[in-house]
């Protein structure tokens, strides 16, 4: 979105280290504010260092993802009374993890020192309205867009019978359970192949999973993959079996972009893409259905292709990266002029 953006001026920061953010951000040729110094005060340095940047090139708008970096910048909200602040949720912070319990806690009791708030999903906005006690009209829902809709794709026949999830390895993210439902869909399907694309927080227990089911000639993890273009190609289906804390994910208007329909539980802002029945399915978590709508897509091509080709048009009328940027900027606009 800021890299998109020409009307606003972005700095671009994090308050960790150096990493794959900061890289990618430098692919694009903007220097990032890196406030994390490895071994220089921890979380608290890189706060006094950011409140120091502040101090000398003030800014109108602080825009901050992040629970502890945005709870910091409260903290220390009487030396910039002048800037405003927006919380960006991406995320629903609806479940009852440690995390989400904590983070209600903060946004109830701190809600006076935030601006603006930005979600990307109509549930993640009702849970703070409901659960944070948050005036809903403190609040934008902002969906997550792309940039394009790919051209020239392989003819729909031509492609392998593989089923595609890409997600970071979290237990959130639900791979484990996944797991447990591709046996069914092979029994049916047995040439069927499953592709799991993401960063590994799990230790490597979904690869160990994997090989304990005696799935390892079935289901391929390929890791973390800066482009996942050459695999939404390929892809027949696209699913994502998260289990709770979605927002708007942005792999699945990636892979309605390149005519794949989707298969997923219904759970926060998930329902707010899919249109079940249409071009995809939403399906309880824990309901058996998963397998069958599975293999549905995969013995049906007609159907996936249908579904997929009208996710495509879906995300070509209402997630075009060029929306998201300019809703941010209106958001701005306001802020600033009042």
């Amino acid at each position: 979105m800021a890299i998109a953006s020409s009307n606003v001026s972005y700095e671009l920061a994090t308050i960790m280290g150096e990493g794959p953010w900061c890289d990618w951000v430098r692919s694009y040729g903007i220097q990032p504010l890196v406030f994390g110094k490895y071994g220089k005060g921890g979380m608290f340095g890189s706060i006094a260092r950011l409140l120091r940047h502040l101090a000398v090139s003030p800014v109108d708008v602080l825009y901050v993802c992040g629970l502890r970096a945005s709870l910091w910048l409260r903290s220390f909200r009487f030396l910039f009374p002048k800037t405003k602040i927006i919380h960006g949720i991406r995320w629903n912070p609806d479940s009852n993890s440690r995390l989400d319990i904590v983070f209600r806690l903060v946004e109830r009791s701190t809600r006076f020192l935030v601006t603006k708030w930005i979600t990307n999903s109509v549930a993640s906005k009702r849970t703070l309205v409901q659960r944070c006690g948050i005036d809903d009209t403190r609040i934008h829902v902002i969906y997550n867009g792309i940039n394009t809709v790919p051209k020239g794709l392989p003819v729909f026949d031509n492609r392998p019978l593989e089923v595609l999830t890409i997600a970071n390895l979290n237990p959130r993210k639900g791979h484990r359970e996944f797991l447990q439902v591709i046996p069914h869909v092979l029994q049916y399907v047995p040439n069927a192949h499953f592709v799991f694309i993401g960063r590994d927080d799990m230790n490597g227990t979904v690869q160990q999973a994997i090989y304990a089911a005696g799935l390892q000639d079935s289901v391929c993890y390929k890791g973390f993959q800066s482009d996942v273009t050459p695999w939404l190609k390929r892809a027949r289906i696209f699913v994502l079996p998260s289990l709770w804390g979605e927002g708007c994910p942005t792999s699945i208007l990636e892979a309605f972009s390149f005519g794949v329909p989707v298969v997923s539980h219904a759970i926060d802002g998930v329902p707010e893409l899919i249109d079940d029945g249409r071009d995809g399915y939403l399906l309880p978590v824990d309901d058996i259905a998963l397998a069958d709508r599975i293999v549905e897509l995969l013995l049906n091509p007609c159907l996936a292709e249908k579904m997929g080709q009208l996710g495509r048009i879906k995300v070509s009328d209402r997630f075009i990266l060029a929306s998201c940027v300019n809703q941010h900027e209106a958001v701005y606009r306001e802020m600033v002029e009042n």
